[in-house]
């Protein structure tokens, strides 16, 4: 596998290397340090069968610039191997896996996290995320051209992106494999969590609203932090990354709104350990700017992760989210945009016993219906697909995860 992402705090790319392994498969996966703390200083492990071939943190570089398709460093290090397939984690490494797929006759599979030509750029100028200009958009969709005509197996998050996706190439139309974020429910954390309250010594008659997952300009967490001012009973815990960076802005909006004792920051934990932290919160939330198409059609791994801490949700109303929400009557959708919408979905939660009793009582349903064991062996089947109907991989049959 190849992958430009902090590996520690991705559970994509975890549970689909574990998932591999499970099914028989060698899993290498190479890319950039970037986690915090580095590989170095603590290593992961991923279970039997998954391996790491890291790379200085500085050959991430390509990726921080535009195109950021192109790196030179990893795909010296991925032709080392001639394993049976690179498996590219975005379009980031994509393009390295199909010149390295090229020199050694192995198999090309591009996993699209996010549909990058409909994602959004870094303007430095306004500090603010923006959608591409044209011509970053037509490079990214020509790459997302040559994987959907090229590769030997496209996959990605939702059944929304997947038919966007299809749609580019439908002169020679191919079919994306949707697998979902869905997390294993019998995972084992790293360590036990009290409830959530008791984490944070947050009185037991507050009505607890937790955001689990990226902090910063792309979440759209202010409207959310300002909410607190029309939701009297609600205390919301921001927990995730970067908080170094950004916590200091969200205190002062929460004191501006007179609210910051109901506001708790908190660092994230390790992605096998969300599940278990986030028990004991009264509501999982997750939002953000309706800045891109990618964005709209988000199906995020936390939903799912909220529902399996056994929480309702609170969810920005974007398609694939709110279906969530509305067909499995787990919670409720709001404007992302406005503080009074997401005030009132909270208050109505918080407020209405009856039907935050069948919010609660709809999650072990919603979960009978989130096989996540299912969803994961989709992508096992896939690889055993490519080999031939029923084949079993060999012990020395390898993946190089790029």
């Amino acid at each position: 596998m190849l992958a430009v992402s902090e590996l520690r705090i991705d559970p994509r790319i975890e549970r689909e290397a574990r998932a591999l392994a499970a099914d028989g498969w060698q899993v290498r996966i190479i890319a950039p340090d970037l986690s915090r703390p580095s590989f170095a200083a603590e290593p992961l492990d991923w279970g039997p069968g998954v391996s790491f071939d890291l790379l200085p943190p500085e050959a991430a570089g390509y990726a921080m610039r535009v195109p950021g398709l192109i790196g030179d460093e990893m795909y010296r290090r991925a032709v080392r191997f001639q394993p049976f397939a690179f498996h590219c984690h975005d379009l980031s490494t994509a393009l390295i896996g199909l010149r390295a797929a090229s020199e050694t006759g192995s198999r090309w599979i591009c996993d699209f996290h996010e549909w990058w030509s409909e994602n959004v750029t870094w303007n430095l100028a306004k500090s603010v995320y923006e959608p591409h200009d044209a011509e970053t958009a037509a490079f990214y969709r020509w790459a997302e051209r040559v994987c959907l005509r090229r590769a030997d197996a496209v996959i990605t998050v939702n059944r929304s992106i997947a038919s966007q996706l299809e749609q580019m190439v439908s002169a020679e139309r191919k079919r994306v494999t949707v697998i979902r974020n869905v997390p294993p429910l019998n995972a084992p954390p790293t360590r036990a969590y009290p409830p959530l309250k008791a984490q944070f010594a947050i009185p037991a008659e507050h009505f607890v609203v937790l955001y689990q997952g990226g902090t910063g300009p792309t979440r759209l967490l202010e409207p959310v932090i300002e909410a607190l001012a029309l939701a009297a009973r609600v205390t919301l815990v921001i927990r995730g990354p970067s908080l170094d960076m950004f916590g200091a802005d969200y205190r002062r909006i929460a004191e501006a709104a007179g609210v910051g004792e109901r506001l708790v920051l908190a660092n994230p934990v390790p992605s096998c350990d969300v599940v278990a932290a986030a028990r004991g919160a009264d509501a999982g939330l997750w939002t953000l700017p309706n800045l891109s198409r990618n964005f709209f059609y988000a199906l995020p791994n936390k939903i799912f992760e909220y529902l399996a801490s056994g929480l309702p949700l609170l969810v920005a109303n974007f398609p694939e989210a709110k279906g969530i929400v509305d067909e499995l009557g787990v919670g409720l959708a709001f404007d992302p945009y406005d503080s009074a919408s997401i005030a009132g979905q909270m208050n109505r939660l918080a407020e209405d016993a009856c039907f935050l009793a069948r919010c609660r009582e709809a999650v072990p349903r919603a979960l009978a219906t989130l096989d996540a064991d299912a969803e994961w062996q989709r992508l096992a089947a896939l690889y055993d697909g490519l080999r031939g109907v029923g084949a079993t991989p060999s012990a020395s049959a390898e993946l190089v995860a790029s």
